[in-house]
């Protein structure tokens, strides 16, 4: 499972502006611009610019601007000052500069609004006067919904035949629908769905009447081409006291059952924290018995629900997207300040279809509440409607259940980073291979190699390094879900319950393999041609992975089934149906699924489930 993420554009670099002003900024334009002390400036959407200070490993404070693509840096202290005064202004006299700090000379000023120009962030108000035009009048609104009738996951297996062409039983559902995307779908009481633009999968988004409009807030949304959601936004204040309530008493369920957590919040702890939030109206809504109807959801739930994804995809760049910013260990402490500043500059206020609608007070009570633990004012004033206190009653089952999902996800995950690494072993045997191969055999180096270097280099798992990485991550959640769930194996681990275990069928299984991939070689290939054995053993290793990964998924898939009321499922999982939730994405970049490869190239069929790996001839038609 892969998330979208919107990265931020990378930033300039900005080590060569120390010539004469020792600023960390600069252009890297040779043309000089000529500036004169009486022109005019102006800075285009000037709300869009974020401030923030940050301490460098040395120790040194420093003065970050984020402006549309562009990072300016000072670590110069008298010119925090200017920096400020920068990020403050729609239009002003070059000259006027030299007032925003003690000691500014024009020519050290006139430099810096030189370099600033040159770096299209600045612009002479003669030359480009249409760029300061604000975009209030714009009509935006998200792309049209492409479903007409509201659905429910009770209906699981008829939509996933719909949305992939493969039918897949509601008993495996959270194995291909990620646990904080379950509720997504479904319609709270006002008759709006609780993932609202963002809907998953988004072929299921319903077209429900909405205010829209650009958003006014200073920041990395202002004015943005995304539109803001104001209905959203007025049922938030509506449901805001009741909302903030619920969140305390998830947070407090949340220390009971992880204690080491009271000391303060970490990311992987917040972003465990914030996906069970999501549990909460989801087991609602998929709990067999006394389930909350579609349509019957309580609005402060779907607003809960709505406020606390961010924060959980925030969490979730924080610590697998390299993208403009490092990744933070999941043991890292985080303040609410601190995810909301990285919030702003990586542009996480933006989705697919929207930004979000929280004017920023709103936005950090929310995270204060929830990461720092700040008293809800008045909370013992505050009183339950009916519904959001029989949500309340079930918080301890809810977690049970987020925190299965959440082993399953993590686990699932599991698969992909195998894949990532067998088709780069792969491909080391196979260019090593002599040219003596059957038109198979050359078929299957370049489609390996094509998508090798696709992998390599446009992907979250193209290294080593993020496979490693991401494996850290998974690791400590998996953790997190044993001691949250009392597991009796609570000390086993991801990569110890994924690990194969020999079974009298992996024999037969690589004897089928061996003796269909001789003959698609076209010739039969001795016993003991080295790298022939390479492959197979390569092969054979990642099906019997394959298989143990299908295998913990579905045990812990079971959990949920039984803590939920379900039947359980009569067909079985295979490893190929986890790519249901590509299909379920639609356009996602992916490997393909190596018995796609052998099917499409070998004529072979390899099936693989919990308790068994099936080769066989391709079936005709």
């Amino acid at each position: 499972m892969n998330e979208q993420i919107l990265e931020r554009p990378k930033t300039v670099n900005n080590e060569h502006w120390q010539q004469a002003s020792r600023c960390p900024m600069h252009a890297q334009s040779t043309e000089q611009t000529l500036l004169r002390a009486e022109d005019e400036l102006f800075l285009p959407m000037h709300k869009r610019v974020i401030t923030q200070y940050s301490t460098n490993e040395s120790g040194v404070t420093e003065l970050h601007l984020y402006y549309e693509d562009k990072e300016i840096s000072f670590d110069e202290p008298e010119l925090f000052a200017f920096g400020e005064r920068l990020g403050q202004q729609s239009r002003f006299v070059a000259e006027t500069a030299t007032t925003w700090g003690d000691g500014y000379s024009w020519p050290r000023i006139k430099e810096l609004l030189e370099h600033l120009i040159e770096e299209g962030i600045l612009h002479l108000a003669d030359t480009s006067e249409s760029a300061s035009s604000p975009g209030e009048t714009r009509q935006i609104s998200p792309p049209p919904a492409q479903s007409k009738e509201p659905r429910t996951w009770f209906d699981c297996e008829a939509i996933i035949a719909e949305l992939t062409g493969r039918p897949l039983e509601m008993g495996y559902l959270e194995l291909v629908v990620p646990i904080f995307r379950v509720a997504h779908i479904a319609l709270d009481m006002e008759g709006r769905q609780v993932g609202e633009a963002n809907v998953f999968p988004d072929r299921l988004r319903l077209d429900i009447p909405t205010e829209w409009s650009a958003c006014p807030f200073p920041g990395s949304r202002y004015q943005n081409e995304r539109p803001m959601n104001v209905t959203a936004l007025k049922s938030m204040k509506k449901h805001w006291s009741q909302t903030m309530a619920v969140l305390t008493k998830i947070r407090e369920a949340y220390l009971r059952r992880f204690p080491d957590a009271r000391q303060g919040l970490t990311v992987g702890h917040l972003e465990c924290l914030s996906t069970l939030v999501l549990a909460l109206p989801a087991y609602l809504l998929m709990r067999s018995e006394n389930k909350v109807n579609n349509g019957s959801l309580h609005p402060v739930l779907s607003n809960m629900f709505r406020v606390t994804d961010g924060v959980r995809m925030t969490t979730h760049q924080m610590l697998i997207v390299p993208a403009a910013e490092a990744t933070l260990s999941p043991d890292t402490p985080i303040t609410s300040s601190e995810i909301y500043q990285y919030a702003e500059r990586n542009y996480v206020f933006q989705s697919a279809h929207g930004v979000c609608a929280g004017p920023k007070a709103m936005i950090e009570e929310f995270l204060a509440v929830l990461v720092d633990g700040k008293p809800v004012e008045d909370m013992a004033s505050v009183k339950f409607d009916p519904e959001v206190q029989d949500a309340l009653d079930a918080i301890e089952p809810a977690l049970d259940y987020g925190l299965y999902g959440l082993r399953v996800y993590v686990i699932v995950l599991s698969f992909w980073t195998l894949m990532s690494r067998t088709y780069e072993q792969l491909w080391k045997i196979l260019e090593s291979w002599p040219e003596r191969g059957s038109v198979m055999l050359n078929e299957f180096k370049q489609i390996i190699q094509i998508d090798v270097k696709n992998l390599q280099a446009d992907t979250l798992l193209a290294t080593e390094d993020l496979r490693s990485n991401r494996d850290h991550v998974q690791a400590g959640m998996f953790e997190k879900t044993s001691r949250g769930l009392k597991l009796p194996f609570a000390e086993e681990t991801l990569s110890q319950r994924i690990a194969p275990v020999p079974a009298t069928h992996h024999a037969t299984a690589e004897k089928v393999l061996r003796s269909a991939l001789s003959q698609c070689f076209g010739k039969k290939i001795a016993d003991d041609d080295p790298t022939f054995n390479r492959l197979i053993g390569c092969l054979i290793n990642y099906f019997r992975s394959e298989q143990a990964i299908v295998k913990a998924a579905c045990e812990a898939q079971g959990f949920i089934n039984r803590q939920l009321g379900r039947p359980a499922p009569e067909r079985d999982f295979t490893a190929a149906d986890i790519n249901l939730y590509s299909l379920l994405i639609g356009d996602v970049k992916r490997l393909p699924l190596l018995s796609e490869l052998f099917y499409e190239v070998f004529n072979l069929q390899v099936v693989v489930t919990q308790n068994n790996i099936e080769i066989s001839d391709r079936i005709a038609g």
